[in-house]
């Protein structure tokens, strides 16, 4: 065979190999097959003033409710794996109809619905999903003034200046028949001044705090009820509750343990200061019987024996006053610790 026919017949063998193989590359890439994917659907409401709710299942977003479809898709292998980068990232928006009725429910057929949706323009086609349908209901929304009402807790406001939240009212979006409800009961929302940790707060003085609103019993737990703030001033008084009082003369008395009474002659040093000047704070009701009884306020050092058991003449022992329960110290004038006395012997040991 000559050489110019060997080329010739090798040429074509190529040819004839590279149409094959791009044949069957072709029919690979168009091979259908079907995959099951998750993709996420949400159902839009017609018109703005207008919410959608699944009737099955809690709604997750105002305006539009979402749900997960697992659907199985039939595309060809070439397509598929667009297809699947798509439905990962992407999320499928559904319009319903303006309803009828305020109570009319609407049965989406998900597996028509998809493929009337960029799906289709991805040349995918759902087969099936689950679940086959969902009903959904849309309602009109309406925006009301709610006024607040405070929940105060344990707090004690004082009866001089009422408490003032700004601003006294808040709009807030929600269903029609709640909006009708709102009004027809006069509903408020609650000023959460509870929450707030009392020991920041100043007494008989006003107090500006921001402060958590929180929804009324009858609106919790419903779906497209929204608030324009979650968050109000409130400008308040706490009721002063805690007074001081100033005792001019507290002295400061001996006790000495039964052991040593008949033993020895015990005085407080007068280079000591035995009348105290105590400054107190408490609850109203314990300083009014303290400025009714001083007695109630007590300063005192205890002696016991073994406080006299070394030779020296000069001791001291610890100042200690009593309070009534509740109330505190202040100040003490002078600003005493301990209190130094003399121990005698009644009865030396020749």
């Amino acid at each position: 065979m000559k050489k110019g026919a060997l080329l010739e017949s090798l040429e074509t063998v190529l040819v004839v190999t590279v149409i094959a193989a791009l044949i069957w590359l072709y029919a690979e890439g168009e091979t259908v097959i079907t995959q099951t994917k998750r993709v996420n659907v949400r159902f839009v409401a017609p018109t703005t003033g207008m919410a959608v709710s699944l009737t099955d299942q809690e709604s997750s977003v105002v305006g539009g409710a979402v749900i997960d479809v697992q659907a199985a898709l039939q595309a060809s292998q070439g397509d598929l794996p667009r297809i699947a980068d798509w439905v990962r990232n992407e999320t499928v928006d559904i319009e319903v109809h303006v309803p009828s009725s305020a109570d009319e429910v609407q049965v989406i057929n998900l597996q028509d619905v998809l493929n009337q949706s960029p799906l289709a323009d991805l040349n995918a086609f759902v087969k099936e999903t689950t679940p086959e349908t969902v009903a959904v209901r849309v309602q009109q929304l309406r925006t009301v003034d709610m006024p607040i009402r405070i929940e105060k807790g344990d707090l004690e406001l004082s009866d001089e200046a009422p408490p003032i939240i700004v601003p006294d009212k808040v709009a807030v979006t929600m269903p029609a028949n709640l909006a009708q409800l709102v009004s027809d009961q006069s509903i408020q929302l609650v000023a959460r001044l509870d929450l707030l940790d009392k020991e920041t707060l100043e007494q008989d003085t006003l107090n500006v705090e921001t402060v958590e609103l929180n929804l009324p019993t009858e609106l919790l737990n419903q779906t497209h009820v929204n608030l324009s703030r979650p968050r109000v001033e409130a400008r308040f008084l706490i009721r002063k509750n805690t007074t001081e009082f100033t005792l001019e003369r507290v002295q400061v008395r001996l006790r000495i343990t039964d052991d040593i009474t008949g033993l020895y002659r015990i005085r407080i040093d007068p280079s000591s200061q035995r009348i105290l000047r105590v400054k107190v704070r408490g609850p109203n009701e314990a300083i009014k019987r303290i400025e009714n009884d001083p007695s109630l306020v007590r300063a005192s050092i205890l002696i016991k024996m073994e406080d006299l058991t070394n030779s020296a003449n000069n001791h001291s022992a610890p100042l200690d006053i009593f309070l009534p329960e509740g109330v505190k110290i202040v100040s003490v004038e002078p600003n005493l610790t301990t209190v130094t006395y003399t121990a005698e012997a009644l009865n030396p040991q020749p």
